[in-house]
């Protein structure tokens, strides 16, 4: 839709038509404002167009701003916010950025690396009534919509400057836009700087920068971005960008969450070889009772491009998941494949280990594995027992029975990361395939859950939730079950 006329007129206009001009264009401009300031203004609904009035405003960012906040405030009607970057609104079809749910205060949150990135310059802000009526307030028509407008501007610290092989604490807030600045010093002797961001539960990346702050994808040397949480980087002669002197800047930062604190802890080294402070491993927690069992026995599959669940079926680490979960959006086999433990239901699993590949069956979607390393290629610990389910070789699943889930799917939690999750369904009925037969139910499962866990009631593992079929009417979702499992991988097993 185009905005109210808002023309440069024409210098053989005669000159009554420009007084209007002039007095309209007043009326709408709010000016620059301060950022951190609430003001207090209106948008004026006495024009012969009611629909998209608008009062328009400009704020400046500088070079060290990384996120801006856009929050109208007491508006007694519904107002949009519309936003464009170094130019003006001419139509609300064509903006940078919009917010136009149906709610009286609406707010705009852009950072550095919104998926359109905050620029630096002028950025041009309409506050608009997008309705065709005139709105009740107190019960009365009303030609005027007075609201509250705050833009915060949020600017990182001073970089917290990091001594090398000396671990420091941190965390990320909302009140910092979510990001930590720290800065790190070389002489030029180094062999390597090697960065490590441990000891979290939420998915942290980092931009590193040589001479300047990284404070985006275009101006960072290195970038480390998954969904491990845990990152490290490692710059020496051999990088595509090789180790020289003087000062690195390294921005640590959460990409989704904006409410939680992130706490977290960084390292810097000046070799390669991952610090000694990471080699450890936690010690496994007990489980008392089945429950626990199968919590402990349900973990997270990641690769760099996406995560699922998995189960372990041996005290060995073996693990079956879905070929799918290690698939990359290209088609191939992830090169890297990294196991989280489930240390505690309150918390995102934690990244300890690194897989390999056993074996793949492409028609049943299922991928066998095995835990061989740890995260930061150290050996598994002598008599390092991991918790496993046992399987339902001999309890074939019937219509009515009830089954239960485990996994990590993506809407449970509001964080980058999530906790385990805990449903339940029944069998609904079964769906031949030309590799045998799957399991319906109508439990709750949904994109995370594959290759997680499905039991029964005496926690014994009856197959794997892989797929889900909805539509308005509800959905169904389908379970491998452990008939499909090769002959072949049983006897490994059992060995």
């Amino acid at each position: 839709m185009s905005k109210p006329v808002k023309y440069i007129m024409t210098i053989f206009l005669v000159t009554f038509l420009i007084a209007p001009l002039q007095a309209w264009d007043k009326r709408n401009s709010g000016g620059f404002i301060q950022p951190g300031r609430r003001i207090s203004s209106a948008i004026d609904l006495t024009g012969e167009q009611i629909s998209y009035s608008y009062k328009t405003f400009k704020i400046r960012v500088a070079d060290n701003v990384f996120a801006m906040d856009i929050q109208i405030e007491n508006s007694p009607a519904d107002l949009d916010i519309y936003v464009n970057f170094d130019r003006e609104i001419a139509n609300y079809d064509e903006v940078d950025f919009a917010s136009t749910l149906e709610l009286y205060n609406e707010s705009i949150n852009l950072s550095r690396m919104s998926s359109v990135p905050l620029q630096t310059g002028v950025y041009y802000i309409d506050i608009v009534y997008p309705l065709e009526r005139l709105p009740l307030i107190g019960n009365k028509e009303s030609n005027r919509i007075p609201f509250g407008l705050t833009v915060n501007l949020e600017t990182l610290d001073e970089p917290v400057v990091l001594i090398p092989d000396q671990p420091v604490k941190s965390s990320l807030s909302s009140g910092e836009g979510m990001m930590k600045l720290f800065a790190v010093d070389l002489t030029g002797n180094e062999e390597a700087l090697r960065i490590d961001l441990f000891g979290t539960t939420m998915d942290l990346d980092m931009y590193v920068s040589h001479g300047n702050i990284p404070m985006s994808p275009e101006n960072a040397d290195y970038l480390r971005e998954s969904y491990l949480g845990e990152e490290s980087l490692v710059i020496d002669s051999t990088a595509p960008r090789p180790l020289k002197p003087g000062r690195y800047y390294i921005s640590v930062f959460d990409m989704i969450e904006d409410d939680l604190t992130d706490e977290f802890s960084i390292i810097v080294s000046r070799t390669a070889k991952p610090p000694e402070i990471l080699m450890a491993y936690p010690e496994l927690p007990r489980w008392d009772t089945p429950l626990d069992r199968a919590l402990y026995s349900t973990v997270e599959i990641s690769t760099e491009s996406g995560s699922g669940s998995g189960c372990l079926v041996s005290p060995r680490g073996h693990i079956i998941t879905g070929l799918h979960v290690i698939t990359t959006g290209s088609g191939e086999i992830a090169n890297e494949l990294y196991v989280a433990l489930n240390l505690s239901p309150y918390d995102p699993p934690r990244v300890l280990f690194k897989a390999e590949l056993i074996d793949i069956r492409h028609d049943e979607d299922l991928a066998f594995l095995k835990i061989s390393e740890g995260l930061y290629g150290q050996d598994l610990p002598e008599g390092y027992n991991f918790p496993f389910f046992f399987l339902a070789e001999d309890r074939p699943v019937k219509i009515g029975q009830e089954l239960r889930f485990l996994g990590y799917p993506q809407i449970g939690g509001e964080g980058s990361r999530v906790s385990i999750s805990l449903t339940r369904g029944l069998v609904s009925g079964f769906n031949r395939t030309d590799y045998g037969y799957l399991i319906k139910t109508d439990g709750e499962i949904n994109g995370g859950n594959s290759g997680g866990a499905a039991f029964n009631s005496s926690y014994e593992l009856v197959g794997f939730p892989m797929s889900v079929i909805s539509d308005d009417g509800g959905q169904i979702a389908y379970i491998h079950p452990l008939s499909l499992i090769p002959e072949e991988w049983m006897k490994i097993l059992g060995e």
